[in-house]
């Protein structure tokens, strides 16, 4: 899903690095204010684990590439805030050292990946209701996983086809459907995984789950 740089234009990249600034400094003060210092070790162990998983990709289309994503795995375990932080690093981290995805379309990718992968927390929070079953606990967040990589995806497919680059190649008309091809079959695999990784989590460890604990009530069975 990331977008190297040349594949969107100039204003849609502006656009997009002040979008995703704003959401930042939103995530910044909340993370500030709600949680503990000692949370600084559990943030930096998500994110090498998403980074480690992210590096396993393929390319889809026009510079865009295939990958798990991990922006619910992380909502679910650090909190929205933090989560959308996290993955900033992540995507930082890989842009710097190994040129996946630009820095011009920086601002695109920590959108369609940082900031629409934590919102999904909100997904699961919708769904789950306060229910205290695990069932319906895995369910949304199978479906939130599902939506952040289709979402993420179908964002990153605008980005690009509007693009004068991609205009004459068919711009969003060829753009969006294969993207929404690709990754809705990708959030299928996402969804599983972050679910398997997830319920035990809240099972075991309820207490490093900064994501779960903020859902109103324990999960049980």
């Amino acid at each position: 899903m990331h977008i190297r740089d040349g594949y969107i234009d100039p204003i849609t990249a502006v656009a997009m690095f002040a979008i995703s600034i704003a959401f930042l400094a939103w995530s910044w003060k909340k993370v500030k204010a709600d949680y503990p210092q000692s949370f600084v070790a559990l943030l930096a162990i998500a994110s090498a684990f998403v980074f480690a998983a992210q590096m396993i990709n393929f390319p889809i289309l026009f510079g865009t590439s295939g990958h798990l994503v991990g922006g619910t795995f992380l909502a679910m375990l650090l909190g929205p805030y933090a989560a959308m932080l996290s993955m900033t690093i992540v995507l930082l981290m890989q842009a710097f050292f190994f040129a996946d995805g630009g820095l011009i379309g920086f601002g695109a990718n920590v959108f369609n990946m940082a900031v629409v992968g934590a919102l999904s927390f909100f997904v699961v929070k919708f769904l789950n209701r306060n229910s205290k079953s695990t069932r319906r606990l895995a369910s949304s967040v199978f479906i939130a996983s599902w939506l952040s990589v289709v979402v993420g995806s179908l964002v990153a497919a605008l980005e690009i086809g509007v693009s004068p680059a991609f205009v004459d190649a068919g711009g969003i008309a060829v753009t969006v459907p294969l993207m929404l091809f690709f990754y809705g079959v990708i959030g299928i695999g996402e969804g599983v995984i972050t679910t398997i990784i997830v319920v035990p989590l809240q099972r075991f460890q309820p207490a490093i789950v900064g994501g779960l604990t903020m859902l109103k009530g324990k999960v049980k069975q």
